[in-house]
């Protein structure tokens, strides 16, 4: 029990002076390693190298490189272009672009951040251009870039799998659902706000407009296809998808998007700072789940809750508020590798699949990336629309509401994100 207490008040203790994340774990690490009475500085060094020497691990820095070099080709405004084409015409055009928009990038970054990013500095301006108001501009852009670490191909699921050592492929098929159900239970509220507050209708186009739309915009839109099927269809691994998915975008970057040798310094670079900030959270996190699994942490606290309960329902609803608290107070991607290697193995004395709960921890833990006083992406969004973040976080109120039923339904129906995994 004091390994947990030592745990819990270090790594918030540090979290709320302003300690940055990877180096707050990695002391919670050190202060862990003393409690347990080993007192080689070498065994922490060790844990921190071969922590993040997992193969599908190395996807990750190839998807961010990937997402930049199609981020700096320009490809979000034709994206924007191509939804705004498709659903653009009707009232409250743009607030349903923006929504779907998310949806598609989701499916080339794998990442809120570089979604609310990418997207919201090109739709909000043009949002509040076209009569929207900037509060639920930038609202609706924060809670849409969520989708992207659910909808495959999702860091976030890279991470659970190589953690859990389960499936990549099951786990991207498993946010599918998920993700849509987020986008359209959005769209629902965006159709209610639209009314509402009689947003502008946009212009109708052409068939043969919307075909010249589609035809810069399709090299884009095959790329998450490619990763899928073959991801799914047992072509190449997920690390293997990030390589072809970086060939792929340096391809259609010089063919289609006029991408020079030049950029790439810049390219590089950002894509190397984003990897090493993410690689230095894991090999900490990692570190310290190792100690804590030392000391038997996971088998603890499963012995503790089901003295309490052998409900799962019960367990489930615990789990998520726990979860959300968390998330709160701790990124979503150090708070995948702190809590997959503890609750997932309780999990599985529940009888709950590994699959499911994975997806619940990574949809739960993302509303996290939108509720202070973390909550990275809305920084990135007010930083943007120049908000204050209490104006923003009122007009998200109903958007929370509505993720938190949503959770609920995935939560408790679990068909909703084992449905296509059972396809494979």
């Amino acid at each position: 029990m004091s390994i947990i207490v030592a745990f819990l008040v270090s790594l918030l203790g540090f979290t709320f002076i302003g300690v940055p994340i990877a180096f707050g774990i990695g002391l919670t690490s050190l202060i862990t390693m003393f409690l347990l009475e080993m007192d080689m500085p070498s065994i922490l060094a060790r844990r921190f190298v071969t922590g993040i020497d997992i193969y599908t691990l190395m996807a990750i820095p190839f998807f961010m490189l990937a997402g930049e070099i199609m981020n700096k080709a320009g490809i979000v405004k034709d994206l924007l272009k191509f939804t705004n084409a498709i659903i653009g015409r009707i009232r409250g055009g743009l607030a349903y672009v923006n929504v779907l928009a998310s949806m598609f990038f989701a499916g080339i970054s794998g990442s809120a951040v570089a979604d609310t990013s990418a997207i919201g500095s090109l739709i909000i301006p043009m949002m509040e251009e076209n009569g929207y108001d900037k509060k639920f501009s930038t609202a609706i852009t924060s809670s849409s870039a969520i989708i992207g670490v659910i909808i495959p191909p999702s860091i976030p699921m890279i991470i659970v799998g190589s953690i859990a050592q389960i499936s990549v492929a099951r786990l991207f098929l498993g946010g599918m659902i998920p993700g849509i159900l987020i986008g359209l239970g959005l769209m629902l509220y965006c159709y209610y706000i639209s009314k509402k507050r009689n947003y502008p209708i946009g212009e109708k186009i052409t068939f043969k407009q919307f075909l010249n739309v589609l035809k810069t915009t399709i090299w884009a839109l095959i790329l998450p296809g490619i990763i899928l099927v073959g991801i799914i269809g047992g072509f190449f691994t997920a690390t293997e998808a990030g390589v072809i998915a970086v060939v792929y975008a340096i391809v259609i970057s010089f063919v289609f998007y006029g991408v020079k040798l030049k950029d790439y310094p810049n390219i590089l670079r950002e894509a190397c700072l984003n990897t090493g900030i993410v690689m230095l959270v894991c090999a900490s996190a990692m570190a310290l789940t190792w100690f804590l699994g030392v000391a038997q942490v996971p088998q603890n606290l499963s012995n503790f809750l089901l003295s309490i309960s052998d409900n799962k329902l019960l367990f489930l609803f615990f789990i998520n508020v726990i979860l959300f608290l968390v998330g709160m107070v701790v990124d979503l991607t150090p708070a995948l590798f702190l809590l997959v290697p503890i609750l997932l193995p309780v999990s599985l004395n529940y009888g709950i699949d590994p699959i499911h709960f994975s997806i619940i921890m990574v949809a739960n833990l993302s509303v996290g990336l939108i509720t202070p006083p973390v909550g990275t992406v809305l920084y990135v969004a007010t930083s943007i629309s120049k908000l204050k973040l209490e104006q923003l976080i009122k007009e998200m109120l109903p958007m929370y509401i509505i993720l938190f039923i949503l959770l609920l339904i995935i939560t408790y129906l679990p068909i909703v994100v084992l449905w296509l995994p059972s396809l494979i």
